[in-house]
C-alpha cells in the first residue's frame, strides 16, 4: 500500500511497536482519543500495558506505530486475541489529530498482517469503536469492514442510595477460593455465553486461565460465583480497568446460567457486587453491555445505571 503524501510529503512509515519504548506514546494517545471522543479519559497505563503484552501476541510483529508529518505520533494498531472470542481484533487507536486515512493505512497493516496469521485459511478481524471516533469510523468503512453490531457502555454511581441485595433462601454469592472455584468458574462462564453473544465461544479452561490471569485490571478478589441451593448458577468477573482513570470498577463479564434465569438471581447477583466494589472504595461502576440483549438491559436501568457512550463492533472477512 502507497502511503498518502501529506502537503506534497510522503507520510512516514509505519513502525514497530515496542511495548518497553512506547507504551507511555500509545497511553497518551489514548487519552487524547478518549478526551476529544468520550469527553472523558478512560484508559489506563496498566490496560495499555496489559494489551500491548497480552498472551499471543508479538508486539514486534503484529502491532505499529504511526507518526505524523512532523514525527510525532498519531495512531497505533495491533492484533489482538482472547479466549472465547472468535477471530482476531484490530485494536486501533487514533490521536485526535488523525486522518481518516491514516487510520486506513493502519488498518492495511493489520489486515495483512491477520492474512499472514491464518496460514492459508480464512477468518473474520474486528475492531471496536465508540460513536465519537470519526476517522476511525471513517478508515473502517474505506476499508471494508461493515455490519457494525452496536454496544451500550453503562455506569452507576455507587452511593448510599444503592438498593439493598435481597435475601433469597438458599442463594448466596461468594468470592472464589482455589483452583477448583476457578474451574466453576470458567464452566459458568461458558454456559451463561454460550451462543448468547455475537462472537463469543466455549473455550478450555487452561487457555481461558491464562488470559484470565493477564487481563488487564484482574482482581480474583472481586470475583464471585452465585450459588443456589449449593449448585454454582452464576458468576460475575470485575476487574480494576478503570480504577486510575474513573476510581471505577469495571464489570468484564457477569451472567446466570440460563436455567437459573427469571427468578432475580440475576437483580441479586449485580446488585451483590455493586454493594461489595463500594465497600472497597469505588465510587462507580462501568460495564458494556450488547445493545441487542434487551434483558440486560431492563435489568441495569432498573439498578440505576445510565447509558454514557455507544461502541461498534465492526468486522470483516480476511482471507490469505
Amino acid at each position: 500500500m502507497t502511503a498518502p503524501t501529506h502537503r506534497g510529503r510522503e507520510a512516514p512509515a509505519l513502525v514497530p511497536l515496542d511495548p518497553r519504548a512506547h507504551t507511555d506514546t500509545v497511553w497518551q494517545l489514548a487519552r487524547d482519543r478518549d478526551l476529544a471522543a468520550l469527553g472523558r479519559a478512560e484508559t489506563t497505563r496498566a490496560w495499555i500495558t496489559g494489551r500491548l503484552t497480552a498472551p499471543g501476541l508479538d508486539a514486534l510483529s503484529d502491532a505499529r506505530l504511526l507518526p505524523g508529518p512532523d514525527g510525532g505520533p498519531v495512531g497505533a494498531v495491533w492484533l489482538s486475541s482472547a479466549s472465547g472470542v472468535s477471530g482476531w481484533t484490530a485494536e486501533l487507536v487514533l490521536g485526535p489529530d488523525a486522518s481518516a486515512d491514516d487510520g486506513a493505512r493502519l488498518l492495511a497493516f493489520a489486515e495483512e498482517r491477520c492474512a499472514e496469521l491464518l496460514a492459508g485459511g480464512e477468518g473474520e478481524l474486528s475492531c471496536f469503536v465508540s460513536e465519537g471516533e470519526k476517522a476511525a469510523r471513517a478508515a473502517l468503512h474505506s476499508r471494508g469492514f461493515g455490519s457494525p453490531h452496536p454496544y451500550y457502555r453503562m455506569a452507576v454511581t455507587l452511593d448510599d442510595e444503592l438498593p439493598r441485595v435481597p435475601g433469597v433462601p438458599g442463594v448466596v454469592v461468594r468470592p472464589l477460593d482455589g483452583e477448583q472455584d476457578l474451574r466453576t468458574f470458567h464452566r459458568v462462564k461458558n454456559t451463561a455465553f454460550a451462543a448468547e453473544e455475537a462472537g463469543k465461544s466455549e473455550d478450555g479452561f487452561d487457555t481461558w486461565l491464562e488470559w484470565w490471569r493477564t487481563d488487564p485490571g484482574v482482581d480474583p478478589a472481586q470475583c464471585a460465583l452465585l450459588e443456589a441451593d449449593g449448585t454454582a448458577v452464576g458468576f460475575a468477573n470485575i476487574t480494576d480497568r478503570m480504577l486510575d482513570s474513573r476510581q471505577a470498577a469495571y464489570v468484564r463479564q457477569i451472567g446466570v446460567v440460563p436455567q437459573a434465569r427469571q427468578r432475580g438471581l440475576g437483580s441479586l447477583l449485580l446488585l451483590s457486587v455493586m454493594h461489595a466494589s463500594r465497600s472497597r472504595g469505588r465510587t462507580a461502576m462501568v460495564l458494556t453491555v450488547d445493545a441487542a440483549n434487551t434483558p440486560a438491559l431492563a435489568l441495569y436501568h432498573r439498578l440505576g445505571w445510565q447509558v454514557e457512550a455507544r461502541f461498534d463492533d465492526f468486522r470483516r472477512t480476511v482471507t490469505r
